[in-house]
C-alpha cells in the first residue's frame, strides 16, 4: 500500500467516528445544525416570523458562502446573522440580486452590522453572502499532502443566518 493512501485511511479512522458531533466547541447545543434557532436573537417586534429559509453551517477563516432565497413584495424582512467568536468580529454579509448580480446591501458600509431591516417592493431572488476573514489551514490541506489536522477551536465556528419577515404595515394614516 502506498503511504498516501494508507495516511486517507489512518484519517477516515480517526474522523468517520466523530463526524456525527463536534462541530462547535460548545457541546451543550446542537453544534452547527439549528445554531440559527439557538444563538441568534429574533426581532422583538411580535409581527416578524421566521423564514424556514433560515440556515446554519460550520465556516472556516477565510471561506465564503451563500444561499438562495425569494423574497416577496407587500412584506418587510429582517435578516440577521450570529457566529462563533472564534471567527472574529468583522464577519461579512451581502445581500445581492440573483438576476443581475448588483449588490443591494453590504454590511462593510454599516460598521459590520449582524441584522438590516427592509422593505420589499419587488419579489426577487436573492443571495444572502457570508464570508468570513482571515485564513485557515484548512484550505492548505487540499495543497499540502502532509497537513493531517485543523483546529476547530481556532479555525472554525458555526454561523447562523436567521430571516424573519411580516406583512409590510399600512403607510400613513
Amino acid at each position: 500500500m502506498n503511504s498516501k493512501l494508507l495516511k486517507l485511511i489512518l484519517i477516515l479512522l480517526v474522523v468517520l467516528p466523530f463526524s456525527g458531533q463536534a462541530q462547535t466547541n460548545d457541546y451543550s447545543m446542537r453544534r452547527c445544525w439549528g445554531y440559527h434557532k439557538d444563538s441568534c436573537k429574533v426581532s422583538k417586534n411580535i409581527y416578524y416570523r421566521v423564514v424556514e429559509g433560515s440556515r446554519s453551517a460550520l465556516f472556516v477563516k477565510g471561506q465564503t458562502s451563500r444561499i438562495s432565497t425569494t423574497i416577496y413584495n407587500g412584506r418587510d424582512y429582517r435578516i440577521s446573522f450570529c457566529h462563533d467568536q472564534v471567527l472574529g468580529s468583522e464577519i461579512v454579509m451581502r445581500i445581492i440580486d440573483a438576476e443581475n448580480g448588483n449588490t443591494l446591501y453590504d454590511n462593510t458600509e454599516d460598521g459590520f452590522s449582524s441584522d438590516f431591516e427592509f422593505t420589499v417592493t419587488q419579489t426577487r431572488e436573492i443571495y444572502i453572502e457570508i464570508s468570513v476573514p482571515g485564513k485557515s489551514r484548512y484550505s492548505e490541506a487540499a495543497e499540502d499532502a502532509d497537513l493531517v489536522f485543523v483546529r476547530k477551536d481556532t479555525e472554525m465556528g458555526c454561523i447562523g443566518i436567521l430571516i424573519e419577515h411580516m406583512i409590510t404595515p399600512v403607510k400613513g394614516f
